[in-house]
């Protein structure tokens, strides 16, 4: 399908890339398309004159590269868009919304540490999976990338429950190891040596190998939000989080005002009359007792919809002859 069609800008947001093409003639009855690229993990544009190159790929000057899908050509230059794992995607949209909205904020220019806050604060789902995430909390973080966040945060990437503190702290190296990649980048240069970028491709070459971080330290791969992730464990422990006690309006009732609580007064006399035969089996000599009790006990009952209905039974016994007496209930 070709296009007639030239750029009229380029937008971004997390991975995906927009260029914005005023059509020469409508396309669906619209003057503008967007053409929306995510790279996926080997994607890339190249030129004949710049060809981009991946730690975990073999480099190569063919151009157009292998592995190409997409190739955009004007009188006097030329591009293409290639990826060896497939990955990535294409869309032509009529909107920009469309891929963009259900993103997060971008982790570059967007985001700010109070969203950040919002989102990271106590949350029980490793701190990995929610860099991953590009609808959740913040949206342009890689594998990599957020790998080298938590190596400069020292941070386990399965650690839950982060404090303030701690999220402050990775927003602020976010910002720098993004900010510090693309310049880098722009200009060709290699990034800062004491970064773990340097270190976590080894896993590749050999098994064998002890890999170790610019200070020397020990560096081994786990899987975390579905991702191998490259750690320093001396540096990077997984510590028991605490989810942060939130404040709460109302009081705890006390005791004495539960339905369970009965209250209740109870009067009692009793009277031992004088024994006035030795023959302990004398009616005579049986103890009379006679108690008067005054009492009120509330009950708690519940009817046929579930609400709970208060009775009031009022009884009022007298023992004398006889033992006992039953109780009349309003």
């Amino acid at each position: 399908m070709k296009i007639a069609c030239f750029v009229e800008s380029v937008e971004r947001k997390g991975k995906l890339l927009c260029m914005v093409l005023k059509c020469i003639k409508k396309i669906r009855n619209q003057t503008c398309v967007y053409l929306c690229i995510h790279m996926g993990m080997t994607g890339r544009i190249s030129t004949p004159d710049i060809i981009p190159t991946l730690k975990e790929l073999k480099d190569t000057d063919e151009y157009p590269p292998p592995h190409c899908h997409l190739q955009f050509k004007t009188d006097a230059a030329e591009a293409s868009f290639w990826d060896p794992r497939k990955f990535g995607s294409v869309v032509l949209s009529t909107t920009l919304g469309e891929g963009f909205d259900e993103l997060a904020p971008d982790a570059l220019h967007e985001i700010k540490q109070q969203q950040l806050n919002a989102g990271l604060i106590g949350e029980s789902m490793g701190i990995k999976g929610l860099l991953l995430d590009q609808k959740r909390v913040v949206s342009g973080v890689g594998n990599w990338v957020a790998d080298e966040i938590l190596y400069q945060c020292q941070l386990h990437p399965e650690q839950t429950h982060l404090s303030e503190s701690q999220v402050d702290k990775l927003g602020e190296r976010m910002k720098f190891i993004l900010t510090t990649a693309v310049q880098r980048l722009d200009n060709n240069d290699e990034f800062p040596s004491d970064w773990l970028f340097h270190c976590r491709w080894g896993k590749r070459s050999s098994k064998s190998k002890t890999i170790q971080d610019p200070k020397g330290r020990l560096v081994t791969f786990v899987t975390a939000a579905g991702r191998t992730s490259a750690i320093v464990p001396s540096i990077q422990k997984k510590i028991a989080g605490k989810r942060p006690k939130k404040e709460t309006s109302g009081h705890k009732k006390s005791k004495e005002n539960t339905p369970d609580c009965d209250m209740s007064s109870v009067k009692m006399k009793m009277e031992l009359p004088k024994r006035k035969s030795n023959d302990p089996s004398s009616p005579q000599n049986s103890k009379r007792v006679k108690v008067t009790t005054n009492k009120t006990v509330h009950k708690i009952k519940k009817g046929h919809t579930g609400m709970a209905k208060k009775t009031s039974i009022s009884k009022r016994t007298s023992k004398g002859t006889r033992r006992s007496s039953r109780l009349a209930s309003k």
